[in-house]
């Protein structure tokens, strides 16, 4: 019966993800705790933060997830459990928030099985405010608010969690100050520069919150969670384990079905729910398309009730985490409408980028496949013209992304075009169509212009496009 405790102590020490889930117990007395991959997957990046392997990391994900429970409130007290020397320096939008996380990790150190998990750490009788608690090591926790002065005080971590209000994200003063303290105050508040880390852990809010700006650096180890997954995912959730979450996959099915996520939609509106929930901000109204601009149908799409069914294939020459996806989209053709029936995007290299070609042609028996006539695509027609499928069209680009697109708001502007009203790829759809043309990726862009263009140019035997031509 010895045994087991002391088994549990050695766990608690060696994963925060163990002691994480422990400190729960402590700090929510009768509740229980659900498991989630994403919660291993968090836990796993904030070993790396200690273990010094990552120096810049960002992770996104929805409010209530438990985020400052791990990252504001369990961290710190396992790191310092695991090093008392170890110096934080936390901070969120408001200081008495950014003290209660700090309050919540004292009295995790002071529990019993804290002490007897990490009997060589102590907290300092002569430092102990929730607003800053030393170890008798030497170590400390340091809480403060955006904005707040951090004269002669730094940290090895440097941790900021939500650092903006989501009523303040409208507001360029606010985002522009809250960045400003960043750059100004947090950047250089690092005891060694070199060994030491930053970790800004929050839900999106705004195409120009912090989280943006500094992505836009490059500089950024990126974990970001959405509540649906709008692509696949290889999420690390330690050594040699991994989650593979794919397109439609809920972040945390057993505690936020999908039925709570709707609700949550319908009280925050689409664009707050896209970026707090999805982790993708829009922004107000788009750019060149209007969101407003697409009808929408019901129900899910059924080949018998189209007249026909075409694709539009935009690829990327090389896979990668920094290149362009390879997309398909599949429209089907019905009255005075062209409705969106199915987006699959993914990085490939060639030979699964033609089967998957040739798997799609066989679910949705398209009449006509247009391919984009540049790079890989070239290959990619004349196979599928080799399989037999006659009416495959390689389609030339003529003028840039945005002339092309600009070319076709018309016919999406005039209701010609319909997307369904649920889809586990809606989302990363428009978030695209929303911020473009100044967003990351063209290619679900691109694949629409390209269709909606063969279209309106197109004659065939096929069906009579009259309708369609604008």
């Amino acid at each position: 019966m010895k045994q087991a405790p002391d088994l549990m102590r050695l766990v608690y020490a060696a994963s925060l993800y163990s002691f994480m889930r422990r400190a729960f117990i402590e700090l929510n007395p009768g509740e229980q705790f659900i498991h989630g991959y994403y919660l291993r997957a968090i836990c796993y990046a904030l070993e790396r933060v200690f273990r010094g392997e990552v120096k810049r990391l960002i992770i996104t994900l929805p409010p209530r997830f438990l985020k400052s429970h791990i990252a504001s409130v369990s961290f710190p007290a396992w790191a310092l459990g695991r090093d008392p020397t170890m110096k934080f320096v936390c901070a969120s939008y408001a200081n008495s928030l950014s003290e209660d996380f700090s309050r919540q990790t004292r009295q995790l150190m002071k529990a019993p099985w804290y002490r007897e998990t990490f009997p060589w750490t102590k907290l300092s009788p002569e430092k102990s405010g929730v607003d800053e608690f030393h170890t008798t090591r030497q170590g400390r926790r340091i809480a403060t608010s955006v904005g707040g002065t951090l004269t002669g005080k730094g940290g090895n971590i440097l941790l900021i969690d939500d650092a903006l209000k989501a009523e303040d994200s409208n507001s360029e003063a606010k985002r522009d100050a809250c960045h400003s303290w960043f750059t100004g105050t947090v950047a250089s508040r690092l005891n060694e520069p070199a060994s030491g880390a930053i970790v800004v852990i929050a839900q999106r809010l705004h195409v120009d919150d912090l989280v943006g700006r500094l992505l836009e650096t490059g500089d950024w180890e990126h974990l970001n969670l959405p509540a649906v997954a709008t692509e696949h995912q290889v999420l690390d959730l330690g050594p040699d384990v991994t989650w593979d979450r794919t397109i439609g996959d809920l972040l945390h099915q057993e505690r936020v079905g999908q039925e709570e996520l709707d609700r949550f939609k319908r009280d925050l509106g689409s664009a707050a729910y896209s970026a707090q929930f999805q982790q993708a901000p829009t922004l107000p109204g788009g750019n060149i398309i209007k969101l407003n601009w697409f009808r929408t149908y019901e129900g899910k799409p059924t080949l018998s009730a189209y007249e026909a069914v075409v694709q539009s294939w935009d690829t990327a020459s090389v896979p990668g985490v920094d290149n362009d996806y390879s997309v398909c989209t599949t429209w089907g053709l019905i009255n005075d409408t062209v409705d969106l029936l199915d987006v699959h995007r993914f990085q490939y290299d060639y030979p699964d980028l033609r089967r998957v070609a040739r798997e799609l042609r066989k679910k949705w028996k398209p009449r006509l496949i247009v391919v984009e006539k540049t790079g890989v695509g070239i290959a990619l027609a004349k196979d599928l013209l080799r399989d037999g499928l006659k009416d495959t069209q390689a389609m030339t680009p003529k003028g840039d992304k945005i002339q092309r697109m600009s070319v076709e708001c018309a016919q999406i502007e005039s209701g010609l075009v319909r997307l369904p009203k649920s889809a586990p790829w809606l989302d990363g759809y428009l978030k695209e169509i929303a911020e473009f043309p100044n967003g990351k990726y063209f290619d679900q862009v691109d694949s629409t212009s390209q269709i909606l263009t063969a279209l309106r140019t197109r004659t065939t035997q096929l069906w009579t496009l009259s309708r369609y031509q604008k």
